[in-house]
């Protein structure tokens, strides 16, 4: 049995990946991604080094790419990526996947699309995409997450980042808060999902606590040790230009990771629970608790070259 997953470099795939691979279940995984940079090739290589499941990785360029890929597994997991400036948009990705998959006889087919993945412009695109693909592949799997936490975390590694590293974090309150899942819960969801459970279903993985963008920033900071501090707001250029400020000198000042962070906290609305089948999620591991017993620590070994390329970060 093979797997292929969708979009496999980014932190929460990653995630994916160790649970797919420690299985056992497959005799191959195919990662495949759009790998804009070396960095994103990079981060995936290094990760995949821990296990011993035959790993292969695929670059997606084009629309064959992609349709030669589909028919090399019997097995779909599609993850939303987190580049945000390589490509006009997140959904186009998923419904030419979605269009050629369903000419395929999977055994499981499944997309996570967690929030902190979304490009702003389009956050209100997915359920329309829901229900459209369930139209077409009866047996699709659908899985909207809520801001996670963890090792896997995009959003909550970001954060980390900058704090340890001393960099302002541009920060508007709107008073919103976020049920957090952390990502061992989030990949456990996803390995039912692999084997078979919730066929046909959308699913909406969020925390059992709502806390606000402060007190988790604040949570962060506690958990990096005593030496670190978040600098909100610290910046004067920001205050001058700020990130979430659509704008061609605001595009060369900040890398795309950092915009689409500061205004993913700017535009968050919480997701409701209407429009799904089932709210997934059992006995979750609480991110007050998480952060006081856990360490925070920020993997520097893999700075992303691009990142480099502006003149904030």
């Amino acid at each position: 049995m093979s797997l292929l997953i969708l979009n496999a470099s980014n932190r929460i795939a990653q995630g994916f990946l160790r649970v797919a691979a420690e299985s056992g279940k497959y005799e191959k995984i195919i990662c495949a991604d759009i790998f804009p940079t070396y960095f994103t090739v990079q981060r995936l290589l290094k990760f995949k080094q821990q296990f011993s499941t035959k790993i292969d990785l695929f670059k997606v360029g084009d629309r064959q790419d992609l349709h030669d890929v589909i028919k090399q597994a019997n097995n779909l997991l599609y993850v939303s990526h987190d580049y945000y400036q390589v490509t006009a948009s997140k959904k186009n990705l998923l419904v030419a996947t979605l269009d050629l998959a369903k000419t395929r006889n999977y055994k499981t087919v499944a997309y996570v699309a967690p929030v902190e993945h979304d490009h702003q412009e389009e956050i209100d695109e997915w359920k329309h995409l829901e229900v459209e693909g369930r139209r077409s592949i009866p047996q699709l799997v659908g899985i909207r997450s809520d801001i996670t936490f963890g090792p896997q975390s995009t959003f909550t590694n970001k954060i980390a980042q900058r704090i340890y590293n001393g960099q302002s974090i541009y920060f508007k309150s709107t008073g919103q808060s976020c049920a957090p899942i952390f990502t061992g819960d989030l990949e456990a969801i996803v390995a039912r999902v692999l084997a078979g459970d919730h066929a046909g279903k959308l699913l909406l993985a969020k925390g059992h606590k709502h806390i606000d963008f402060k007190s988790i920033i604040h949570l962060i900071e506690d958990s990096l040790g005593n030496n670190y501090k978040a600098q909100l707001n610290s910046s004067f250029i920001e205050k001058i230009i700020h990130p979430t400020n659509n704008c061609i000198v605001g595009q060369q000042l900040y890398c795309p990771s950092y915009i689409n962070l500061t205004k993913l906290i700017a535009n968050y609305k919480a997701l409701e629970n209407t429009g799904y089948d089932q709210v997934v999620g059992d006995k979750l591991v609480d991110i007050e608790e998480y952060h006081k017993n856990n360490k925070t620590v920020v993997d520097q070994s893999l700075k992303a070259d691009y990142e480099l390329s502006y003149l904030i970060g």
